[in-house]
């Protein structure tokens, strides 16, 4: 343990920090994503396709849409990641497949950078100590970061985690160093960025904005000049998405829809929204519909006598005539290509899960506002199952892996209340990782309800800089001499 502190004193440690992460995310790609996601084409998931279809649609047909066909799908999502993916296809001269390799190797430079971000972050924040406490603390940061499993196995993947996570981490590092109003603006330009690719980095907006406020640098006019340049910045990058929506397809809307026809039709939306009132999880239940199988709802989705049988033909309907799970189950590779039974019912299916939905909430209101949101709220920070269809093995690492996310949220929360205590770290940045955690989690719980891990990786990160401080804690208590 002397030796391994000693190694997090020297200012040179952060590079071997740096070599440590890029060789773990290296051997993801090459050996272990493979045995993880269970296929060797793993770099390309179920909804990569969409982002780099939008953009493709804006080259081919001067439209940015996923679906071309549906109006909706002019609003799936925000353009950022679509953009990433755009800039590799143009400079490739549109070689599909060399673009999206070289976004892949993207990836793994912005990730790689972000552990460098990371220790530069936690040694802006730390108050009061010599250079060598700021290093050690930055280094141990960045090492936490360089071998956080969750961030590692999201690398490779075409989707937009670790693009946001550096562009996010990015915006925190200039708003950290706001000496200038140079870096203000970079900050809310960066951030704005991170949300045009991954929406819920939306909420950091105004809690990063909160930061500039609680500055002892600064009078309040300073303030002011402060937080107005940083919305200018925000509205720059992220405003052109909304500013799209309103003044060029003459509809108001900030965040995204999802609804935009094929496996997003309106029949499976209404299924998530009966399945999420009843319980924090669908997949088991998707699996059943569209596998043909007896479907296992629970016991709080039957609250009137009449309504086994409507769940019981709404579940028909599904698999004979409904476009979405159709859909699905040609994505799932279930069949060979897009064929209904009978002629599309999704009205029919979206009123009666829609009806089904309505009356969780009025009737079963206690479940529904507070017993399925709690226990969603007890999985971001208790959540030890992977859904899927993956090996026993896989199953059993990603439950320990779970764990070892618990355990360093934990820490991240007990850091967050000794560094404010102790007054280890700048408190306007414990307000607001504390502001973030709080806010996203509720929203996550009560609001979205989907529970994947990979939509708690913003928070993870950010508390694994106060995690450290505990570490660094338990460290000084066994070793006092070496602090």
């Amino acid at each position: 343990m002397k030796s391994f502190f000693h190694f997090l004193t020297k200012e040179k440690s952060i590079y071997i920090i740096l070599g440590i992460g890029l060789l773990l995310r290296l051997i993801f790609i090459f050996i272990g994503g493979k045995i993880y996601y269970g296929r060797p084409d793993f770099f390309i998931q179920r909804d990569t396709g969409d982002w780099f279809t939008a953009f493709i649609n804006l080259c081919d047909h001067g439209i940015f849409t996923v679906n071309i066909g549906h109006e909706e799908g002019k609003f799936f999502r925000p353009p950022g990641y679509s953009f990433l993916f755009g800039f590799f296809y143009l400079i490739t001269l549109k070689n599909y497949a060399l673009a999206w390799k070289l976004l892949v190797i993207a990836q793994v430079i912005m990730d790689t950078a972000s552990i460098y971000l990371v220790s530069k972050i936690a040694k802006y924040v730390v108050l009061n100590s010599t250079g060598d406490k700021k290093t050690t603390f930055g280094n141990l940061s960045a090492l936490l970061y360089s071998i956080y499993p969750f961030v590692i196995v999201w690398v490779p993947v075409l989707y937009a985690e670790t693009s946001s996570i550096f562009f996010l981490l990015l915006s925190i590092f200039y708003s950290l160093n706001s000496n200038s109003l140079r870096n203000v603006f970079l900050s809310g330009l960066f951030v704005g960025i991170a949300t045009l690719i991954r929406l819920q980095c939306v909420f950091c907006i105004p809690f990063i904005a909160m930061t500039y406020f609680f500055s002892t640098k600064n009078n309040l006019k300073d303030k002011i000049r402060t937080m107005a340049t940083f919305s200018i910045a925000v509205l720059i990058s992220y405003g052109l998405w909304p500013a799209r929506n309103i003044f060029l397809q003459h509809r108001i809307l900030f965040s995204q829809d999802l609804e935009i026809g094929r496996q997003w039709s309106r029949d499976f939306m209404a299924f998530l929204d009966f399945a999420y009132s009843i319980r924090t999880d669908h997949t088991s239940l998707y699996w059943e519909i569209i596998d043909n199988k007896e479907v296992h709802w629970p016991k709080q989705a039957y609250l009137d006598p009449e309504d086994s049988i409507l769940l019981d033909s709404v579940v028909k309907l599904c698999r004979t005539c409904g476009t979405g799970f159709e859909s699905w189950k040609v994505g799932e590779g279930m069949h060979p290509y897009f064929m209904l039974a009978a002629p599309k019912c999704d009205s029919l299916i979206d009123k009666i899960f829609t009806s089904l939905y309505q009356k969780q909430k009025t009737k079963n209101a206690l479940n529904y506002w507070v017993i399925v949101p709690m226990t969603n709220l007890e999985k971001c920070f208790f959540k030890f199952t992977l859904y899927g269809n993956k090996s026993p093995s896989v199953k059993l690492f990603s439950g320990i892996l779970f764990i070892f996310r618990s355990v360093f949220v934990m820490l991240g929360l007990l850091g967050i209340y000794i560094a404010f205590k102790n007054n280890f770290l700048e408190k306007r940045f414990l307000l607001f990782v504390l502001s973030y955690v709080i806010v996203w989690y509720f929203y996550l719980s009560f609001f979205y309800r989907n529970m994947e891990i990979r939509y708690l990786l913003h928070t993870d990160i950010l508390l694994l800089i106060p995690a450290a401080y505990v570490l660094l804690g338990l460290f000084a208590k066994k070793n006092p001499k070496e602090i």
